[in-house]
């Protein structure tokens, strides 16, 4: 890796120690956060990333995205207070409502998916919006739990995600990361 990187890697991990130390721990959330945010960061430089849903636990997640304009949306108006400055309270499937196309280089979808994005046609309603307000070269990082009672439909059914190309996430030599901690998986894509 290189020296960006390992920067934003180790300003991850003090954050982490920081203001993590009271959650409980899940693998999952360790990769988004030592390595798929620090790598993105360091690899593609997003200025403009959108952040999808907000939990107590995720509030330090605004100051991984310090300097760039971090835009958060949760249905829930209590979790207003865990989103960035840029916070929508709204349901994501009316994403294409606050944004022009082409407007954001990194779009981040974790645990959303079969947890409150539950109807076949909000999913597609909701990743076709992502296509279109995501700029060329944009990335999607789209967290998901590979657990049938939890998915709405297979993503291969997800014609709004056949759009995208799969992104192939170098430092986890795949575009599609399955973690250990309740099959969460991590697949990656991206805009052409």
């Amino acid at each position: 890796m290189d020296s960006d990187y390992d920067s934003h890697y180790k300003r991850a991990l003090k954050l982490i120690q920081e203001y993590a130390y009271e959650r409980e721990e899940y693998e999952d959330r360790d990769v988004l956060e030592r390595i798929i945010i620090p790598y993105l960061l360091s690899k593609i430089n997003p200025k403009k990333i959108l952040d999808v849903r907000r939990e107590d636990y995720q509030k330090f997640y605004n100051l991984f995205f310090k300097g760039r304009e971090l835009w958060t949306i949760d249905k829930n108006p209590k979790r207003k207070k865990y989103g960035s400055e840029n916070h929508i309270t709204d349901d994501v499937v009316n994403i294409k409502n606050y944004f022009s196309e082409n407007s954001f280089d990194l779009i981040i979808m974790n645990g959303v998916f079969g947890w409150g994005l539950n109807k076949p046609e909000d999913v597609e309603k909701t990743i076709l919006s992502f296509y279109k307000i995501l700029r060329k070269g944009g990335i999607f990082v789209f967290g998901w739990n590979d657990i049938p009672d939890l998915k709405p439909l297979e993503l291969e059914n997800i014609e709004s995600l056949k759009k995208f190309k799969p992104y192939f996430f170098e430092p986890l030599k795949t575009i599609s990361f399955k973690s250990l901690t309740e099959e969460h998986t991590y697949s990656f894509f991206i805009k052409e």
